[in-house]
């Protein structure tokens, strides 16, 4: 009944005469490459914590005695407005203070700046996502 085995694996087996060595697991490379990991994932949730998505339309704002005023042609960037929003010009921000509608339907915001009098491309900020969420979701 012997012969399921080979006679040298029978032999190391019945013979334990390396058990009082040191068995060598990982080296030290193992080791830094799983702190190097461990350092850029801290980091990637560090900064997801930390870092946001923009929502924004973009378009042209007149700024006329301290008064910054956006117009909206299109109705569904308009149903994104509200009071509250930020308005981005280079890199001055504006808090719209007021949204309202002209005589022929379309949609205005205003906010005081301190930018001087002229036509600006500006962002409409609408909404901040923070990215974790993103990645949560």
């Amino acid at each position: 009944m012997n012969t399921l085995y080979r006679k040298k694996s029978l032999e190391k087996i019945e013979s334990p005469e390396q058990l009082d060595q040191y068995l060598h697991v990982t080296g030290p490379s193992v080791w830094i490459i799983l702190s190097a990991v461990i350092v850029l994932l801290a980091g990637i949730i560090i900064w997801s914590f930390s870092s946001s998505v923009e929502s924004y339309i973009s378009c042209t704002a007149s700024v006329y005695d301290g008064n910054i005023t956006v117009v909206f042609d299109d109705e569904k960037n308009a149903s994104y407005l509200a009071e509250g929003n930020e308005i981005v010009a280079g890199n001055s921000t504006a808090v719209i203070e007021s949204i309202g509608t002209q005589a022929d339907g379309t949609v205005f915001a205003t906010a005081k700046t301190d930018l001087p009098d002229g036509v600006y491309e500006v962002r409409v900020v609408y909404r901040r996502t923070q990215l974790l969420k993103l990645l949560l979701n």
